[in-house]
């Protein structure tokens, strides 16, 4: 009974750690002076408002789009409405994608070899050994995304997040879920408090 409520505790925690490394984590900042209460409409800051990071390679032509598609989704979720002309809206909205190539190197202690030990108080013996060091060379890819948003009146940004994560292959597989997630993250802190 014991051992399969040990099981049963080791797949939920490995269920926990395989949840939470598939999510965004997001950071925010914002000017703090700056009153958010007033807005209700937004544009974006150009046709075009994506920019791509320095040293990506291929970008998918329809990631634009996919973005685009989740910020206005999740900008109207939150009661704001879009407007065709920049100059008419409250704030502007860019953003910026990027991926970096990693590698994680990990070294740990291997057991083999080694010698047995009498316990004190002749609690048997315990083995000891160490047979050297085993290292493992991870390549991953992580992603970003970065979020401005830009007051129109004072023409200056005035918040700014970015999402990232180790993107998987069923990440690049289920891009707008992947795109969707990133940007939910983001706007989880828009507008601030």
């Amino acid at each position: 009974m014991a051992n399969r409520m040990n099981h049963l505790l080791l797949v939920a925690l490995a269920m926990v750690l395989a949840a939470c490394a598939s999510t965004f984590e997001a950071t925010y900042d914002h000017d703090r002076s700056h009153d958010f209460s007033n807005y209700r409409t937004f544009a974006w800051i150009s046709e075009h408002p994506m920019v791509v990071a320095e040293n990506v390679g291929v970008v998918n032509p329809m990631l634009e789009t996919h973005v685009m598609n989740a910020m206005e989704s999740g900008l109207r979720a939150k009661g704001f409405r879009l407007v065709q002309n920049a100059q008419a809206a409250d704030f502007v909205v860019a953003f910026t994608v990027g991926s970096r190539e990693k590698i994680r190197v990990d070294s740990y202690p291997t057991m083999s070899g080694g010698y047995y030990a009498a316990r004190p108080g002749g609690w048997g013996r315990s083995y000891y050994g160490y047979g050297g060091t085993e290292t493992t060379v991870r390549q991953y890819t992580k992603g970003m995304l970065a979020v401005d948003i830009f007051d129109v009146k004072e023409r200056r940004p005035v918040w700014h997040a970015v999402a990232t994560k180790t993107i998987q292959e069923k990440d690049r597989k289920q891009i707008v879920e992947t795109v969707n997630m990133a940007v939910n993250s983001i706007l989880g802190g828009f507008p601030p408090p």
